[in-house]
């Protein structure tokens, strides 16, 4: 049931837009109302405000702290625990801001220790394995070794887990890692190790790129061919852009042979297989019939927040072309698929690395733009 409520004022929320300043200071002191009420053991009415509160802005921290320990009293601990996880992270997003909400994180933190008896004790086995996972990639330096220990690191999000004194000491090795098979789910057997692909010829006609670098686009690469003015037949090509707050925006055209993938702040390691999905950066690859949204996640333990496909969203087989747009102004990215607003997060993402559009196989594109500073 309360996820059920989360996910009715996230749905809300994604078709009103993020919240304003105003609904956020509403919300703040609604939440500040609803503590007072607690404080009065008033809960019924503490536990109204703060839905009330949500509604103004979903990430409230405040509120969701005030609902965790109201459900916390009611002795419904998993979905205490669930208003602690999301109060902590809204908490630790902010506190940059309004230091007081580091105390108000800690808080927040030993509450969900307390719900979970062996989370202390989950997280030491995690560092112990973390130990040995060092100690094996430090003797053992093959790729082959250490692309299985990124895996397994992965699969664990030891990185975001554990602190950085106690994280992986390890990397992915940047030569193509040995092939390795996975037991077949479907009678098929696959290759989900990473593949590095030889780069792809560039040929980009003047006048083409003459237009894509007024579109703000520095670095062009791959085979370009104009079909009509700002439409594009790409083939394994990329456009990139050293920005880092601004906007891209591009419209896929249905069909085709490959993908498309729009990101802001593209600095990370990509890995994306059947059992994984963590993106470059934060935006969207189209692919068939579906478009995929990374997101930041993570920053729990040491702020540090990483690219995870949150979603697909599904594409109408009605439409010709679909327009994907992504924004980021300091830590705020925004999501919008042919002009609806889908997502909106704010949150102390790293403030590195290039705008791009990417385009994998043979795709048609038109007026890929890319906006800002």
């Amino acid at each position: 049931m309360i996820r059920s409520i989360l996910t009715l004022m996230a749905l809300f929320a994604a078709l009103n837009g993020s919240a304003s300043a105003a609904d956020k200071v509403m919300a703040s002191a609604l939440a500040s109302a609803a503590a007072k009420l607690a404080s009065d053991a008033k809960f019924e009415k503490a536990r109204e405000l703060c839905f009330k509160a949500l509604a103004n802005d979903e990430d409230c921290a405040e509120a969701l702290f005030e609902l965790g320990k109201i459900y916390e009293r009611d002795g419904k601990f998993t979905a205490a625990g669930e208003f602690f996880v999301r109060a902590a992270r809204e908490f630790g997003a902010g506190e940059a801001a309004t230091p007081a909400f580091a105390s108000r994180r800690l808080e927040a933190e030993t509450r969900i220790k307390k719900l979970d008896p062996y989370a202390a004790r989950f997280t030491t086995l995690l560092a112990d394995y973390t130990a040995e996972l060092n100690a094996i990639t430090r003797k053992s330096t093959d790729a082959f070794t250490q692309d299985e220990a990124c895996d397994r690191a992965d699969a664990l999000k030891l990185r975001t887990v554990l602190s950085p004194d106690k994280a992986p000491k390890f990397d992915r090795p940047t030569v193509a890692a040995v092939p390795v098979k996975r037991p077949p789910e479907d009678g098929v057997s696959r290759m989900v190790s990473r593949v590095i692909k030889p780069a792809a010829p560039t040929n980009v006609p003047p006048d083409v790129e003459r237009a894509l670098k007024a579109a703000g686009w520095t670095t062009i690469t791959g085979s370009w061919k104009k079909r009509s003015e700002g439409v594009y037949e790409v083939t394994d090509g990329k456009l990139e852009t050293p920005k880092v707050n601004g906007a891209i925006q591009v419209i896929v055209h249905k069909g085709g042979t490959g993908s498309v993938k729009a990101m802001v702040r593209n600095n990370q390691e990509e890995y994306l297989s059947s059992f994984y999905s963590y993106g470059s950066g934060f935006g969207y690859i189209v692919e068939g019939a579906g478009a995929k949204m990374f997101t930041p996640s993570g920053g729990y333990s040491n702020n540090k927040f990483y690219s995870n496909m949150e979603r697909e969203d599904a594409l109408s087989d009605a439409a010709p072309k679909n327009i994907v747009m992504v924004t980021v102004d300091e830590g705020k990215v925004e999501y919008f698929l042919n002009a609806v607003k889908k997502k909106s997060v704010n949150y102390q993402i790293a403030k590195s690395g290039p705008f791009v559009i990417h385009v994998e196989g043979s795709m048609v594109i038109e007026s890929p733009q890319a906006k800002g500073q």
